[in-house]
Parts: structure tokens; C-alpha cells; sequence
């Protein structure tokens, strides 16, 4: 794992970094650190993070001490949904680019006009990811300027070739826990839930939190009465009228939320439920890597008074108590590593 460098034509231009809460956008945050690399931070904020998304990115701000920028769209993503009275789906990814690729590119527009320099977007994007992404290139030039197929400027991928391990690795370096979602079992971090959740995510965010799959089942119902008054206005104008689902599982034959987290709940196959409640497989389950964290009675209670505070609405004090339990992390790591 090198340290990472930037071209000498380029050491004159301003590094925006994407921050998303995720294990890759905060390896890269520390990477640029470490080559004492100057960088400016953004979250594009989605409006349909997991709460706990929202108290790890407070808690990069206070213990690295570094200003992480947000953007968004106003309404986010519930409010783009209720523009087209429906959801974002596999032929129509809206979400992408209209609540991160756009406020990103005018976050990116701002900084270049107040410091009179080009911009390059650093991502944290590994190979490994994907079969897509092991063909993208550590540095690329999509200028000049911004279209729907080309960023506009320059991309840099200073992570393309790092491990799951290297990830990790640079984390326990600097004594920062994974945002907690991971220790939960989720594999990944980002819209919660995303279109392509798998099986196991969307069990995981039933069972922890039912309140968003109550919104999800809300947001349905509401998309598709827009439909159907949308319809008397402009007859035809939506084909699928009374199925305005956020999953798209009617090949699967079923759709709505009910059905798809029943579905979620069941063996390999979708036919027989489980007898016994099966620990989570994802996330730090299963890189068997996230050993940094503290497992002692007194922060697992305390973390549990953190999520009830989240799942009873009372933010403000899940993000103070949610702070203890990655400062408990942090001191269990140093006394691990007799820091």
C-alpha cells in the first residue's frame, strides 16, 4: 500500500474529496493525511442515509478536526420521488445523478470559481469493488466540461488498487472505527435502503429499524395515488398505475414492501422461512477484520441506549451518546495496541 502522490502538472490544483461515511471515502480521507495531501471534504447528502451515516460523519469531523462540506437537493431524495410520483429503478437511476453527480459538479464549479483553480475529484473507488470498476483508471481527464457521460474535469481514483485489508489497515493506523453500520453486518453504506439492497440488507433494516420500512410503505402508497390523479389529468401518462413500488420485484412475482421484506425473511429459494434468527453475514461479520472495537458489557449497554434514542426519535441525544460509544472504540483500540 504506497502513499499516495499526485503529478507534478497537477500539484497546483485543488483536491475535492467525496465523502459518503462509508469504509472506502474515510480510507481515503486518511490517505490524503497521511501524504499531506490539502484537500476539501463534501458529503452529498441524499436525504436517505442511515441515521447512524449522519452521526459517523460528525464524529470524522470532530476527532480529525477537518470541515466535511455538505450538499444536497432541498427535499432529497423523497422529494424527487414525488416529482415523478415514483422510485428510482435500474433503466431510470435519478437518484445518482440528480441528489449526488449534479450538487457535486456545482459544489465543484463553486470551489474553482472562488479559488480561481481547476478542481480534481478524488473518490475512494476500488477495483475490487466491481467487475466495472477494475476497468477504471487511477487518474482520468472527463474535460472539459461537464455532460451526462463525462464528469467535466479530473477524476482520481488513488485508491483503485487497494484490499478490503488496506482499507481496514489505515483505519486501525489512525485509531478510527468503521462507521457503525458495518459492526451491525451491512455491507455497505449509502441510501438506506438502496434500489439494489440485497436479501440480507433488506432483513437487516427490518428488523432494525421497521420505522423506514414504514416510510417506504407510506411513500408507496402516496406515489401511487400521484399516479392515479396525475392519470385523470394526462391520461396514460403512467403505464404502471397502482404498482408504485421502491423495490422492482414483479418478475419475482410480488411487490410492495410487506412482500419484499416477507420475502427478505426467508431461506435461499424464498419459500421457506427461517426457524432461528440467523446472525448477520455482512460488513465486519464478514471481512473478520473489524477488531478494533470495544466489546465490553458497559459500551454494548451503552450502545444500545444510542439506538433506542434513534429509534425513538430523539436525534440529538443518539448523536451525543452515539459519540461515547466510538470514543469507547477508540480507547479500547489504543489500550489494544498499548497506545
Amino acid at each position: 500500500m504506497r502513499k499516495l502522490s499526485m503529478p507534478d502538472d497537477r500539484q497546483d490544483l485543488t483536491v475535492v474529496a467525496s465523502v459518503s461515511g462509508g469504509k472506502d471515502s474515510t480510507a481515503l480521507i486518511l490517505a490524503l493525511r497521511e501524504a499531506e495531501i490539502p484537500a476539501r471534504y463534501v458529503f452529498a447528502d441524499t436525504g436517505w442515509e442511515a441515521d447512524e451515516t449522519y452521526v459517523y460523519l460528525d464524529f470524522l469531523r470532530d476527532y480529525l478536526r477537518i470541515e466535511i462540506e455538505q450538499v444536497g437537493v432541498e427535499g432529497g431524495m423523497e422529494a424527487r420521488c414525488r416529482h415523478r410520483a415514483g422510485f428510482p429503478g435500474r433503466m431510470q437511476r435519478f437518484c445518482t445523478r440528480e441528489l449526488k453527480i449534479e450538487p457535486l459538479r456545482a459544489f465543484h464549479d463553486q470551489v474553482e470559481e472562488e479559488t480561481g483553480k481547476e478542481t480534481i475529484s478524488a473518490m475512494g473507488v476500488r477495483a475490487a469493488e466491481s467487475e466495472r470498476r477494475s476497468t477504471m483508471p487511477e487518474w482520468e481527464d472527463e474535460g472539459p466540461r461537464y455532460t451526462r457521460d463525462r464528469w467535466g474535469g479530473w477524476v482520481w481514483r488513488p485508491l483503485i488498487a487497494w484490499s478490503v485489508q488496506d482499507v481496514l489497515e489505515i483505519h486501525r493506523r489512525h485509531a478510527v472505527p468503521v462507521n457503525p453500520l458495518y459492526q451491525l453486518g451491512h455491507d455497505r453504506v449509502g441510501c438506506y435502503p438502496c434500489i439494489y439492497s440485497n436479501k440480507e440488507e433488506v432483513k437487516l433494516i427490518s428488523i432494525r429499524t421497521p420505522d423506514r420500512i414504514d416510510k417506504i410503505r407510506a411513500l408507496e402508497a402516496e406515489m401511487t395515488a400521484l399516479r392515479q390523479v396525475r392519470n385523470e389529468v394526462t391520461p396514460g401518462r403512467y403505464k404502471h398505475v397502482d404498482d408504485a413500488t421502491f423495490f422492482q420485484t414483479q418478475r419475482q412475482g410480488f411487490s410492495g414492501i410487506d412482500k419484499v421484506v416477507e420475502w427478505a425473511r426467508t431461506d435461499y429459494g424464498g419459500k421457506q422461512f427461517n426457524l432461528f434468527a440467523e446472525p448477520p453475514k455482512g460488513g465486519c461479520m464478514k471481512w473478520g477484520a473489524c477488531d478494533f472495537a470495544a466489546h465490553d458489557a458497559e459500551t454494548e449497554q451503552v450502545a444500545r441506549i444510542a439506538l433506542d434514542a434513534l429509534d425513538e426519535g430523539r436525534r440529538a441525544e443518539a448523536m451525543t451518546i452515539a459519540r461515547e460509544v466510538l470514543q469507547r472504540m477508540l480507547d479500547a483500540d489504543r489500550m489494544r495496541r498499548g497506545v
